[in-house]
Parts: C-alpha cells; sequence; structure tokens
C-alpha cells in the first residue's frame, strides 16, 4: 500500500487529471477509427479505394488540427482549447449518427479529423508545463493512458457497432462530453501558488535586466534541432504504419487469420501497460533523451531486420515485442524532447508541430507501403523500410549536436 501511494504521489495531481483525460478522449477516438471502413463499404455501400480517400482526408484534417490546437494553446490557453475540440467532435459525432448521408459523412470526417486533434498538443502541452521537472515521465504517464483508452475504446467499440453503427457514433460523442465536463470542473491553466511566485521573479528579474540593457531579448525557437525531431518522427511513424497497412495484408494472404493479426495489438498494449518497469530500469542506462531516441530507433531496425526471415506466426509476434519497446522510448520522449527546446510563449505551437509530424506519417505511410507491395514483393517493402532507419537516425544525431540544453 505505501508503495502504491509513493507513486500516486510522485505525479502531479493535475498531471493525473490530465491522464484520465487522455484516457477518455482516446477512448472515444477508438470507438470510431477501428471501424471507418467496414462503415464505409458494409453500411454506405462504397469501395474501398473510396474509404482510403476519405481516411486521407481525415488524416489531413487532423494534421491541420494539430498545427492549430497548439497555436490557440499559445494564444487563448489549453483550457479553451480542450472545450472548443471536445464539444465540436461530439457534434459532429452525433450528426452523422442522425442522418445517414454520404457527403455528410465525407465532411463530417474531415472535420472530425480537425477538431478531435485539437486537443492532443494541449494535452501534451499542458503536461509539461505542469510537471516541467518530469521530462520525459510527464509524457510517459499520458502515453500509458493513451494506450489504455485505445484498449477499452477499440473493445467497447467494436461490442457497440455489432447491435448498430449509429449507436457507437453516439457513444464516440457521450465519451467526448464527459471529457469536457471533466475539463469544466478539473482541469485549468491557473498557475499554482508556486508557479506564481517563480513567474514573479522572473519577471522581477526580466524588468531588471531590461532596465540594465535597454531590451529584452525574447527567446527564440531552435529551429534546426526541432526540425530534426520533426524529420525523424515523420520517418518514423511511416516505418511503424506499415504493421497496420502491408504487414497485416501480407500475414493474412499467408494464411493467418485475422483474430491472430489481432491479438498482437492485445499484446502490444498490454506490454505498454506491464513493461513500464522495465523501462525505468532501461532509462537509468540511456538517460539522455537522444541516446532513447537511438535505441528505439535501432530496436525498430532490428524488428524489421527479423521480419526479413518471417516464416511464422512466431516471427511476427517477436517483431511486435520489439517494436512495442522500441515505440515505448520513441513515441513519449520525442514530444518530451520539443517541450525542453520550446520557448514558453511557442510551446503549444511545436507541440502542434511534432504531433503533425506523426499525423503525416500516418498519411503518407500506407500510400508508399502500398505502392511498394503492389509493385514488387514484400521483401523490397522490408528492405526499404530498413534504408528508412537511416533517416530518423540522422536526423536525431542532428538534434543531439544543435541544442545545448537536453535535460536527462
Amino acid at each position: 500500500m505505501t508503495r502504491l501511494r509513493d507513486a500516486v504521489n510522485t505525479y502531479p495531481k493535475i498531471l493525473w487529471f490530465l491522464a484520465f483525460g487522455g484516457f477518455l478522449n482516446v477512448a472515444g477516438l477508438s470507438f470510431i477509427w477501428p471501424l471507418n471502413s467496414i462503415y464505409i463499404s458494409g453500411e454506405l455501400g462504397r469501395p474501398l479505394t473510396v474509404a482510403g480517400v476519405v481516411l486521407l482526408l481525415h488524416s489531413a484534417g487532423a494534421s491541420i488540427g494539430q498545427l492549430t490546437g497548439g497555436t490557440l494553446f499559445d494564444k487563448i490557453g489549453g483550457r479553451p482549447v480542450l472545450l472548443l475540440g471536445l464539444f465540436s467532435s461530439a457534434t459532429l459525432m452525433c450528426l452523422i449518427g442522425l442522418f445517414d448521408s454520404w457527403p455528410l459523412y465525407v465532411t463530417v470526417m474531415f472535420l472530425y479529423g480537425f477538431t478531435a486533434s485539437l486537443t492532443f498538443p494541449a494535452l501534451n502541452a499542458l503536461a509539461a508545463k505542469s510537471w516541467p521537472e518530469g521530462g520525459r515521465r510527464a509524457f510517459n504517464f499520458i502515453y500509458v493512458a493513451n494506450n489504455l483508452g485505445v484498449a477499452v475504446g477499440t473493445a467497447a467499440g467494436g461490442l457497440v457497432a455489432s447491435y448498430s453503427f449509429k449507436l457507437a457514433f453516439f457513444s464516440a460523442g457521450v465519451t467526448f462530453l464527459l471529457f469536457a465536463v471533466f475539463v469544466l470542473f478539473k482541469i485549468h491553466d491557473r498557475p499554482t501558488t508556486q508557479e506564481a511566485q517563480a513567474a514573479q521573479a522572473a519577471q522581477a528579474a526580466s524588468v531588471n535586466e531590461t532596465a540594465a540593457a535597454g531590451v529584452r531579448i525574447e527567446p527564440k525557437i531552435p529551429w534546426v534541432p526541432v526540425m530534426s525531431l520533426f524529420v525523424g518522427f515523420l520517418t518514423i511513424w511511416i516505418v511503424y504504419v506499415q504493421w497496420q497497412t502491408s504487414i497485416s495484408v501480407h500475414m493474412q494472404e499467408n494464411g493467418i487469420a485475422l483474430s491472430m493479426y489481432s491479438l498482437l495489438w492485445t499484446i502490444n498494449g498490454v506490454l505498454i501497460f506491464a513493461g513500464q518497469p522495465l523501462l525505468a530500469y532501461i532509462v537509468k542506462f540511456f538517460k539522455s533523451l537522444s541516446s532513447q531516441m537511438y535505441l528505439g530507433t535501432a530496436l525498430f531496425l532490428l524488428c524489421y531486420a527479423i521480419l526479413l526471415t518471417a516464416d511464422s506466426y512466431w516471427v511476427f509476434l517477436l517483431g511486435m515485442i520489439i517494436l512495442t519497446f522500441g515505440e515505448m522510448l520513441l513515441w513519449p520522449g520525442i514530444p518530451a524532447a520539443v517541450a525542453q527546446l520550446s520557448p514558453p510563449s511557442r510551446a503549444g505551437f511545436l507541440q502542434g508541430l511534432i504531433g503533425s509530424a506523426s499525423t503525416a506519417g500516418r498519411m503518407l505511410g500506407p500510400m508508399l507501403g502500398g505502392l511498394l507491395y503492389d509493385n514488387t514483393s514484400f521483401s523490397t517493402l522490408l528492405l526499404v523500410m530498413l534504408l528508412l532507419h537511416a533517416l530518423p537516425t540522422a536526423a536525431f544525431i542532428l538534434y543531439a549536436r544543435t541544442h545545448q540544453k537536453e535535460r536527462t
């Protein structure tokens, strides 16, 4: 009991609120995203190619939403951005639950990608702001909560949709509304007393410096390391998303049941939650964020090298386990690195920028993988993905060499 109490007290209360909010948000999103293609082809009678175009539009809206959400965070704060995104997403889900209209569905999916993505940079920026000394741990905490939301949301969404797709849309809307109510009562941008005192001290020091120097110098965005992280994050997502597209198709074409493929993602979710003690042990040896990025990229590379020998389900299982540990290092580590680089007035914008890199990777990855898979071979696809690892590796090296304030 004492250990549990110590673990709870390690994280600030506001971070627990943000993690719970992230869980609700991703659970609501996960009610819908696995069902899109099935709904478009089965209920609306459109071919899968058209479904792919709709999902591409959805991702485009999400990429714009990430940038907009981050920019708005810097201008009006996190709470208004969260409420705007959540109420808008709930309204859009109710619209497609009420009306069976193909043009409406296409429009809503683009707008839904935009509104639902407003919340992510706000949550990340609030996490960094609420526990700056926590570094990577704050983002890892949100990351684990999000993955729990994926596990619960996909399971619940599939169950609800088996009765009615309309009910699944309404359920997602209700989840967003629950999060919005939670934001109204529990999540605030107001600084704590300690933060206010620190801000006053910083302001006083700034006034003194201004009086002495005659001019106040605002911190600038260190664009080279930031864009290095952007390129690395985008490329590594192109590699990662092959597991959800080309690799899944290859497994089914080689007689591996869909249920066995789905089991891999169940294992992914369980490992992310249960593997945190092992991850904490690993991070002790790879203390800097750049070294964690190198290790994460190396694990991705090892995963794809192993898949070159894939002749049974167990090879795919081993690949997924290795991939998951790489993901656990990279997905929280990169936003944490961006938070360290961000001037206070641009924290939201840069979180939105790095979030849009992951969205762009999810857009480009299926297109590249599909072209390679259809026109060459699975082995060629894997070799290209192996070669692509050179780009994030170089990007993370450039990041490490071009900034001077990396913290462990």
